[in-house]
């Protein structure tokens, strides 16, 4: 048994060990110049995608006054699936707000914290049960609210 290894020969070994580490060396450098040489998304894509995350919004508040019309009278609940389902439309439009609000601010700051207040105001006035014209009014105002802080109305 020789204690020296022939020259010119490699171990399978390091041949595989070899051929992993230049596989993952080309996936790094790939990845890198496809991040690189990707387009930035232009203000009008970025505004479009903030408008997509907000159809929640949207949707809730619009739902909300419908639900709430339904489910209350004279500050009596008297269809408590209706009632529920319109603090529930109001929640989910807080959330999408909440969860879009940097976005909203960077946009137009005056517009989103005005937009926060309405959902607040409306959100509250289903809480305490207000009169459905009201919710209905304050619901009305928050979707004006939402174009205007979209740039769409």
């Amino acid at each position: 048994m020789s204690l020296y290894r022939q020259a010119g020969r490699a171990s399978g070994r390091t041949l595989a060990i070899a051929a992993i580490v230049a596989l993952l060396v080309g996936l790094v450098a790939g990845f890198a110049i496809g991040r690189l040489t990707a387009p930035e998304p232009t203000l009008a894509e970025k505004v479009a995608d903030l408008r997509d995350r907000l159809a929640p919004a949207r949707e809730g508040i619009e739902l909300s006054a419908t639900e709430y019309g339904q489910a209350v009278r004279d500050g009596r609940v008297v269809a408590p699936t209706e009632y529920g389902a319109a603090k529930a439309d109001v929640q989910r439009a807080a959330d999408a707000l909440a969860a879009a609000g940097a976005d909203l601010r960077a946009l137009a700051p005056d517009r989103a914290a005005a937009l926060e207040r309405d959902v607040g105001a409306l959100r509250e006035a289903v809480r305490r049960r207000a009169d459905p014209a009201t919710v209905r009014r304050l619901a009305d105002a928050a979707s004006a609210q939402l174009r205007i802080a979209l740039g769409s109305g």
